[in-house]
């Protein structure tokens, strides 16, 4: 039986501590080998290895179902910007310590991954992204993101927000760290609808974060009151923070009615005020900047209409 025909019933394939390999398929029958039946990939301590799969062995690829700890990688799957790629059952990314990739983009330019759940980035000191802003309609299943210990990680074209696809009306769960030059985790158009099953936020030492929902105030009237609710967010964690200047933007008034847990520390610059009303509901309201004087004037009034 050829190699060829074998590997068409791989299901699992996990190689560690290789330090010269360069190329997991090689030879001249790699044009015809098919992985259709491979569900798992776990690479660890091949720090010669550049890249997972050539492209030609990539659209045979629909039954992965998770990558975990490929480490050393410049790329998941050497193709090209124009290439299509269709990881369908692709259901959880898990990347550590590649220190040579720059973007997940090879998992998809720019094609639906309609299985995907969970993505976790660790330690990879080049990542600028994830995917493409032409995938926004491509990630309708994502439950879970974890981005850590990523210092190069930004959003494209200097919008440095993180999470921008449309199509993240599944996400649950979100927790940030150590990724020192976002600014920016959503846009505020996604409270208005896009996220609602969103349960926990987690921001740990992004020390340039600004707001958490980025929104422009410009054309915003502070006059007027924008009410959204996140019905399901339960655990919001602030922490390290020392650049954050809100929650969100100025007249926007969050309420979050399952809410049972904030922790906030090492954020001196925040205006965002939270409170709870008689349904144990938690509100978050921005303020508008203030001079010294007008916060001593506004105390000084709420103190005389007490007594």
């Amino acid at each position: 039986m050829s190699i060829a025909n074998s590997l068409r019933r791989l299901q699992t394939l996990q190689i560690s501590d290789c330090s010269q390999l360069e190329k997991i398929i090689q030879g001249s029958e790699v044009s015809n080998i098919s992985l259709q039946s491979l569900r798992e990939v776990k690479v660890e301590n091949c720090n010669n290895l550049r890249y997972l799969f050539p492209m030609s062995i990539a659209n045979s690829l629909g039954g992965l179902q998770t990558l975990e700890r490929c480490f050393g990688l410049e790329e998941i799957i050497k193709a090209k910007k124009e290439s299509n790629i269709c990881l369908y059952s692709l259901m959880e990314v898990f990347v550590r310590e590649c220190n040579m990739l720059t973007s997940l983009s090879s998992l998809s330019h720019g094609r639906i991954l309609k299985s995907l759940t969970k993505l976790e980035i660790y330690d990879c000191l080049q990542l600028e992204d994830t995917f493409p802003i032409s995938m926004a309609q491509g990630l309708p299943l994502l439950n879970e993101v974890v981005l850590e210990d990523l210092p190069q990680f930004k959003e494209r074209d200097g919008n440095e927000i993180v999470l921008t696809l449309a199509s993240l009306h599944n996400l649950a769960e979100v927790s940030i760290r150590d990724c020192e030059n976002l600014k920016y985790l959503f846009p505020i158009t996604f409270a208005h609808g896009g996220i609602l099953k969103l349960k926990t936020i987690s921001l740990e030492k992004v020390s340039k974060l600004e707001q958490v929902f980025e929104g422009d105030e410009a054309n915003v009237s502070k006059d007027e009151e924008k009410v959204l609710h996140l019905p399901q967010l339960t655990d919001l964690k602030l922490s390290g923070l020392p650049n954050l200047m809100s929650f969100s933007p100025v007249s926007y008034h969050f309420v979050f009615p399952s809410f049972e847990d904030l922790e906030a520390e090492g954020c001196p610059n925040i205006t965002t005020r939270f409170s709870v009303d008689s349904k144990q509901s938690v509100h978050a309201k921005t303020q508008a900047s203030q001079s010294d004087d007008e916060t001593i004037l506004e105390e000084s009034a709420a103190a005389q209409e007490t007594t």
